[in-house]
């Protein structure tokens, strides 16, 4: 469970900063980092569900999902950039 808590942890911290990287920059930006740590936090949490053969009382589901969510909002913001800038 604390191996969990640390991935979502280090997902939000990389969230935020690339958050922050992108407000900061007026024309270029890249959430491409930020996804790619995302998509490894992922498939971290599901290596533990799996090697663990525990759904942490579904938790790390959880997890997993708003993970994907964060990411599709990283995509939808890409792509309004893109429209609108």
């Amino acid at each position: 469970m604390k191996r969990i808590i640390t991935s979502i942890v280090f997902a939000g911290v990389a969230l935020s900063a690339a958050t922050a990287m992108a407000q900061q920059m007026n024309h270029g930006f890249d959430f491409g980092p930020a996804q790619q740590m995302i998509d490894e936090t992922i498939n971290r949490v599901e290596g533990m569900r799996r090697d663990g053969h525990d759904d942490f009382g579904g938790h790390a589901l959880k997890a997993e999902n708003l993970l994907r969510q964060a990411k599709a909002e990283l995509n939808a913001a890409t792509e309004y950039r893109t429209h609108h800038h």
